[in-house]
């Protein structure tokens, strides 16, 4: 007779879910993005994955961002980079920080031009750069594909805004409790970072918790 063996394997703990609403032309968005994947990526980003909204308002179909139209086509563009990245939020993190460039403590050299014309050329050498197929990005964020994407986003924005009532991007959420206080013009300060990293910590119910947690 077959004897059959049944192994218990330990259930991996969930990952924290972090949430950033945010804005292409918010210079406060441009620089969240730099701190987070140079000092929350390194820290906790083996326990934690990083989702992202853009900010607009759904008028009948057509979405409106705050900073104008062209700021629609640079959100566009990084939601394209999104969904061809999947659940791998570090590629489209990665090439957000790319495409805005070197950044302050406020704002990105090349944030208010991205998505322009002028830009394409950075834009598809930093996709190569960071394992994304340019002409999938460009046919996405010239596609109905693209505008359906910020559609939706803009839907769930609105639904965010209405439950906390906070004004100005970018706000964070920790495994759905908001972590911002007021909009996230702070993220460059490194009391920001170690808020943030305990934060994750405190929200990972895994016993294998990274040294970040412990410092």
């Amino acid at each position: 007779m077959m004897s059959v063996v049944f192994a218990a394997f330990a259930m991996a703990a969930p990952l924290v879910t972090v949430e950033t609403f945010t804005e292409s032309f918010c210079p406060c968005s441009g620089t969240f993005h730099s701190e987070y994947l140079n000092h929350i990526v390194p820290a906790v980003g083996n326990i934690s994955v990083l989702n992202r909204s853009w900010d607009g308002r759904n008028d009948n179909g057509t979405v409106k961002c705050f900073h104008g139209h062209y700021e629609c086509e640079a959100n566009t563009l990084q939601a394209c980079a999104q969904h061809l990245a999947g659940d791998n939020y570090v590629t489209w993190l990665n090439y957000t920080v790319c495409i805005n460039g070197p950044c302050k403590h406020v704002g990105c050299d090349h944030q208010y031009t991205v998505g322009l014309p002028e830009s394409f050329e950075r834009e598809e050498g930093c996709a190569t750069a960071v394992g994304l197929n340019w002409d999938d990005l460009n046919s996405c964020f010239k596609s109905d594909l693209g505008k359906q994407l910020l559609i939706k986003d803009a839907d769930y924005d609105k639904k965010v805004h209405e439950e906390y009532g906070l004004e100005g991007l970018p706000i964070v959420k920790v495994n759905g409790k908001m972590f911002s206080k007021f909009w996230d013009c702070d993220s460059f300060e490194s009391s920001y970072h170690s808020n943030l990293i305990k934060a994750i910590c405190d929200a990972y119910t895994g016993d294998d918790k990274p040294a970040a947690c412990s410092a």
